[in-house]
């Protein structure tokens, strides 16, 4: 199978809405935080620009361990269409430390898509991380992950920036799943596939609403004109 450029650009707004989903449910009390609680499930519905739901993405922990005060779990991601028909899986370890957790950036390509296009990729270490606490106006960390691929003898090198994250308000979302008072969120999320010494970039504008002691329980994409591209929102928890 040929290397197909113009298909792993076009599917930069699915990166997006994984790396959101992927990254979701971080609670301050690592030990409470169904994330370290071993069978745990969660799921969120993920919807396109039109509110059409476009299919689910569903997080199983497979095994947690604990360190002093520090937890860590290793969880399997499976992203399904519409009709609930499997489409990839994807592995990451997430760490919590006095409250403070980091999620593997990895989580946001899945695998499935890495084997379709044939590809030996090499990834850095790369997490995303929350705070212990969260107040309107403030900044938080940016993230970054850098990987490098080669396709049947042809390198390329793709860069996933997330950057200029801020809580820039608090708002109260509702779900079949619960209702809570959320953080609202931004950022921007920059992909930059270089190929053959020429730099291809992709921009994207998110929000994300996070609930302390809990997770994140929605996001919208938009591309950079603001145009709304996909949604995601907890729909189902399974402790």
């Amino acid at each position: 199978m040929k290397f197909n450029l113009k298909n792993l650009i076009k599917n930069f707004a699915f990166f997006i809405l994984l790396f959101t989903n992927n990254n979701a449910l971080f609670a301050q009390d690592c030990k409470n935080y169904y994330y370290m609680i071993n069978n745990a499930e969660v799921q969120m519905t993920m919807y396109d620009k039109n509110g059409v739901k476009s299919g689910t993405m569903t997080w199983k922990i497979s095994g947690v361990k604990k360190d002093g005060t520090a937890f860590s779990s290793a969880v399997v991601s499976t992203l399904s269409d519409e009709k609930g028909a499997e489409i990839a899986k994807g592995n990451g370890l997430y760490k919590c430390d006095g409250g403070r957790l980091m999620a593997d950036m990895r989580m946001s390509l899945p695998q499935d898509q890495a084997k379709q296009l044939k590809m030996n990729a090499s990834l850095n270490d790369s997490y995303i991380e929350y705070p212990v606490s969260m107040q309107e106006g403030m900044q938080l960390p940016d993230g970054l992950l850098s990987m490098d691929m080669n396709n049947n003898g042809m390198a390329s090198n793709m860069n996933f920036e997330i950057r200029n994250r801020k809580v820039v308000g608090k708002e109260k979302i509702t779900s079949e799943a619960g209702s809570w008072d959320a953080y609202k969120i931004t950022y921007d999320a920059v992909m930059k596939i270089k190929m053959a010494g020429i730099g291809i970039p992709m921009n994207m504008k998110t929000t994300e609403w996070f609930v302390p002691n809990f997770g994140i329980v929605k996001t919208e994409t938009f591309n950079k004109k603001g145009k709304k591209m996909g949604s995601s929102l907890l729909t189902k928890l399974k402790k």
